[in-house]
């Protein structure tokens, strides 16, 4: 069985996010979303508001499950559920500069949990969780 994680702060979880998701459920036997913190995002929901927002968008993803992670490093969750493979997204080349560091930083912790990049349709990847929030912090000064 082909299980994979997909970590993130999906704060909020955009059509970006569902994306990957989708194109995740169709290689893998099971993909397990991790909504994880990030030390240095201030959130503005909290973990379970955001494992719920994350469930509104999937439920028609029979195999993707949804679980918090606050307190371990994403290579000991991914041991944890048993995953070989972690699941990550690119829009742009800055995404990319980004997540070869990350990748190193995985790689030293666990050589054997591979990664697996996606990169959502482009109608889906120009607004980030960021621009959002700000979008939704504005909109409720109006």
């Amino acid at each position: 069985m082909k299980k994979a994680i997909y970590p993130g702060s999906f704060d909020p979880i955009h059509e970006g996010h569902v994306n990957i998701i989708e194109k995740a459920s169709k290689l893998f036997d099971e993909v397990h979303v991790i909504i994880s913190l990030n030390i240095n995002k201030n959130n503005t929901l909290n973990s379970n508001e955001r494992k719920e927002l994350v469930l509104s968008k999937i439920k028609h993803l029979t195999n993707v499950f949804v679980d918090i992670n606050e307190s371990i490093l994403t290579t000991e969750q991914a041991k944890k559920l048993n995953a070989k493979y972690l699941i990550r997204g690119l829009r742009s080349q800055d995404d990319f500069n980004y997540e070869v560091q990350y990748y190193d930083g995985i790689k030293a912790l666990d050589d054997n949990l591979e990664i697996v990049y996606f990169i959502s349709d482009e109608e889906k990847r120009t607004l980030s969780s960021s621009i959002l929030k700000e979008i939704e912090h504005f909109k409720k000064r109006e």
